[in-house]
């Protein structure tokens, strides 16, 4: 029986050409975790704005109708009634109408941050990038939240 050890030696094995595979999924992987959490971000955000555009339109229906019920526990003429009923309706079909404006900008302003996280990521891949036609979505949703005047104060 020989008692003799194999030498060890001090230079390091070189890399093998799987290390490289398993790397390359590895960081795959993570880019895919970050592109998952930052679209889950920018959802967030989204669903954060449309909460806030909620709570101002409720906010000022309700402090229009208390107004308009403080009146009416008043005496007052059917001239005076209906005028309350007319500017109520009037009120209502108004924020109704700045309210879904105020959605729908939201929603787009979500949308362009969704589509330049994607842009972000196709570019990343050289010859993948569909770039042309997200561009020209942008521009669009782009033009349509710049036109669109919602009258909700932030």
């Amino acid at each position: 029986m020989s008692t003799r050890k194999a030498p060890i030696d001090a230079s390091p094995e070189p890399a093998e050409p799987r290390t490289a595979v398993y790397d390359m999924l590895a960081d795959a992987g993570r880019q895919q975790m970050a592109f998952a959490t930052s679209t889950a971000a920018i959802l967030f955000r989204g669903s954060e704005e449309i909460r806030y555009i909620q709570q101002q339109a409720a906010q000022q229906a309700t402090e229009r109708h208390e107004a308009v019920a403080q009146k009416l526990r008043e005496d007052c003429t059917p001239a005076e009634l209906l005028a309350m009923q007319a500017d109520l309706l009037n009120f209502d079909f108004q924020g109704s109408a700045k309210y879904w404006q105020a959605i729908a900008s939201a929603m787009l302003k979500t949308e362009m941050e969704l589509m330049a996280c994607a842009t972000h990521i196709a570019d990343s891949r050289p010859g993948e990038a569909p770039k042309p036609a997200l561009e020209a979505w942008k521009a669009t949703l782009a033009n349509a939240v710049n036109g669109a005047g919602t009258g909700i104060a932030h």
